[in-house]
């Protein structure tokens, strides 16, 4: 139990009950960030250092138990969905007397303030204190890394069954491949978010590979929302950075995916 005998998970309904509906669990992760560290909200929640910012994977598996007790709807839309249900609500209200005013003020001010952004410019904002000027050199070795990485991948899986998993791996590898032969970007935070992202999807696609190594059929049967929602944040970069357009956009000039 938080302060004040409040449940531990009272942040993720206390967001959900001031903004109805959530989309993407980086976001909500990083208004429960913010709400701990710049508004000093007695949440539980122990933050580490991960690629997409400050993150507590508890966070994902109470937002799921909630859903399973009727207080929170959780779809996909290309990203994960949370809404609060009248259930939900019933619950902040009968916790919301044990939080101080002066942290729902501070929660809602978050909240006003940060959930009107685009997941990128959150992360930017939320993970800057990591972002570090590198030598150009460095992001090159990481550049060359990512590339080589992403040949292996797509010879890997060319030899899976076609399927819809297997075809979203193949074409979301292939937009990173694409995106990092037309990167050139000169401003340090945008370089390093980007070429961060990437580098986390392509070693949880090294994991994935590794699991299905000796049963690849399972791959057509797997659940891949974490990695659509994780690719959905690669092509919002590209887009809020100019250096690819979203196979998500309806408007979408497909000359843009023609090597030249």
């Amino acid at each position: 139990m938080a302060e004040g005998g409040l449940p531990k998970y009272w942040p993720i309904l206390y967001a959900l009950y001031r903004l109805k509906k959530i989309y993407n669990t980086f976001n909500l992760q990083k208004y429960l960030y913010l709400a701990k560290v710049n508004g000093n909200a007695p949440i539980e929640y122990i933050f580490v250092e991960d690629y997409y910012g400050p993150c507590c994977s508890s966070i994902k598996q109470d937002v799921i138990s909630l859903g399973d007790q009727g207080y929170i709807k959780v779809s996909f839309e290309n990203g994960w969905v949370f809404e609060i249900t009248e259930n939900g609500v019933k619950q902040v209200e009968d916790f919301i007397n044990d939080v101080p005013i002066e942290v729902q003020k501070s929660f809602d001010h978050i909240l006003d303030k940060y959930s009107s952004l685009s997941v990128v410019r959150l992360r930017d904002y939320v993970y800057d204190w990591h972002i570090k000027s590198k030598p150009r050199d460095e992001y090159e070795q990481l550049k060359h890394q990512l590339l080589t990485e992403i040949d292996f991948l797509l010879s890997e899986f060319f030899h899976f069954e076609s399927n819809g998993n297997s075809l979203f791996i193949r074409g979301s590898i292939d937009y990173c491949l694409l995106v990092l032969k037309r990167e050139n970007l000169d401003d340090v935070v945008q370089k390093d978010n980007l070429l961060t992202i990437i580098n986390s999807y392509i070693k949880k696609i090294m994991v994935l590979r590794e699991l299905t190594r000796e049963n690849p059929e399972i791959l057509g049967h797997a659940c891949l929302n974490d990695l659509k929602e994780d690719f959905e944040l690669i092509q919002e970069a590209c887009v809020e950075y100019k250096v690819l357009s979203a196979l998500y956009d309806e408007d979408i000039d497909l000359s843009a995916f023609i090597e030249e």
